[in-house]
């Protein structure tokens, strides 16, 4: 069985070193780093709702900027690179039985 995922495209923009280190670290074990504050992440819609609520935890309301943006699988394809940008591949899942 395939679990539906999307793709959520993730930006900050954090003031305190100590808070972007962490919420960095958080996405590099969910996604792949496009920018230096960009983060592409496939995941479901529930592994989504539990990485935004870990962020939400790491992060100042008052200070930091987070935005998460999903793509629907047309504008997913649709993703262009100009210069040293490199395009992040789907993964096809793999089942091993």
């Amino acid at each position: 069985m395939s679990k539906n995922r999307s793709r959520y495209v993730i930006a900050y923009d954090i003031p305190s070193d100590k808070r972007r280190n962490r919420i960095a670290r958080v996405l590099e074990g969910h996604g792949e780093r496009v920018q230096y504050s960009v983060f592409e992440c496939r995941l479901t819609g529930k592994q989504f709702a539990a990485l935004w609520k870990e962020l939400g935890e790491l992060a100042e309301p008052k200070e930091d900027s987070l935005r998460a943006y999903r793509l629907c699988p047309a504008c997913a394809g649709w993703v262009k690179t100009v210069g040293q940008a490199v395009q992040v591949e789907e993964v096809p899942e793999v089942y091993i039985v």
